[in-house]
């Protein structure tokens, strides 16, 4: 398990509303004989990326948060760290001055950073897209924040049996384990609130949205092992970027793989999460029904995921499914079929 939020910002700066032609050829020929009617509007935001890391660079420097991973302006990385360098946010942002015209900083369209931080529970990742064109009512600036129990880190030395000897302790009982998320998820929660209102504090904002939930990885090689891809050209939404792979991160993601592993050896009740495949795909949700997960083959180590199907799932009422995740989930696309007390 690990903790997800997601904070929206929609900036007080002047916004200019235009149409644009679709790519495809044939909707560019549609888009002529009907006069732009089947033109999608975009907003474009008036912001520069200079003015934008200004306010972000005071937010996070007012949190002692100053460790960056990654600085890209329309895909290119300005700044990368790949050695696990301390404190070098202003090392990025001296590197971003220095490349980045006037121009680049008037008329770019994406904006990428990628913060690392750490308190007494969590090991953060912290990714901010600015989007200088996106649709109509969707905020242009969203900061998505990954939490990891800092309790369970790999630490030198250490292999998978010790990680899991580490998380038993949590395991001893249902009240056990669910006092200890309760916790984890309160200091969790506590950490966005404060985020979200230092963002008030020092952007110029019209709204601020915030979501947080509970994420469960559910891995399909059995293993349990993180297998890191880099960063998806065209990530969605819900993607999270704990599984880009960045430096250090693969030994305090491993607990995560093992989590749903020890949730259904030790029969706990599981409700309120999202479950995310290992390539971070979004793969359903399980509600405050609950269910237990010594019951459901999906909790299952020794279960082939690519084999489960509806008649192998076990007790999994209360689940909702996502049928549409992607191509990297279809072993869990079971189409319009009713499998009693399955939701899809």
């Amino acid at each position: 398990m690990y903790f997800s939020a997601r904070i929206s910002i929609d900036p007080s700066q002047l916004t200019k509303i235009e149409r644009v032609e679709p790519d495809e050829m044939f909707r560019k020929f549609l888009h002529y004989v009907t006069a732009g009617a089947t033109s999608k509007k975009v907003e474009h935001e008036t912001f520069t990326t200079v003015s934008v890391l200004q306010q972000m660079n005071r937010l996070f420097w007012e949190i002692d948060i100053n460790n960056i991973i990654r600085l890209s302006h329309d895909d290119i990385d300005i700044y990368y760290d790949k050695e696990g360098k301390k404190d070098d946010l202003k090392d990025a942002l001296d590197a971003y001055e220095l490349t980045v015209n006037d121009a680049m900083s008037h008329h770019f369209k994406t904006l990428h950073m990628v913060l690392e931080h750490e308190d007494n529970n969590f090991v953060y990742l912290i990714e901010i897209d600015i989007n200088r064109i996106h649709a109509v009512g969707v905020y242009p600036i969203e900061i998505k924040v990954n939490a990891l129990m800092k309790e369970f880190r790999k630490r030198e030395g250490e292999d998978e049996e010790s990680v899991k000897a580490k998380m038993k302790t949590r395991f001893s009982g249902q009240d056990v384990l669910d006092q200890f998320v309760q916790e984890q998820h309160l200091a969790f929660e506590t950490f966005i609130n404060d985020l979200g209102l230092r963002v008030r504090k020092h952007m110029k904002i019209d709204d601020v949205k915030i979501q947080i939930d509970k994420r469960v990885v559910m891995p399909k090689a059995k293993d349990r092992k993180p297998v890191f891809k880099g960063r998806r050209k065209n990530p969605t939404r819900e993607y999270d970027p704990v599984f880009d792979g960045y430096h250090g991160f693969g030994d305090i993601l491993l607990y995560s793989f093992l989590w749903s592993t020890l949730l259904h050896d030790h029969h706990m009740h599981v409700s309120d999460v999202t479950l995310v495949g290992d390539n971070a795909d979004v793969l359903g949700s399980i509600g405050a029904e609950g269910i237990d997960a010594g019951d459901a083959d999906l909790f299952n180590a020794d279960m082939d995921f690519d084999s489960i199907g509806a008649d192998s799932l076990g007790d999994v009422g209360g689940f909702d499914a996502v049928t549409d995740a992607g191509a990297d989930s279809s072993w869990f696309d079971f189409g319009d079929i009713d499998v009693g007390g399955f939701d899809i």
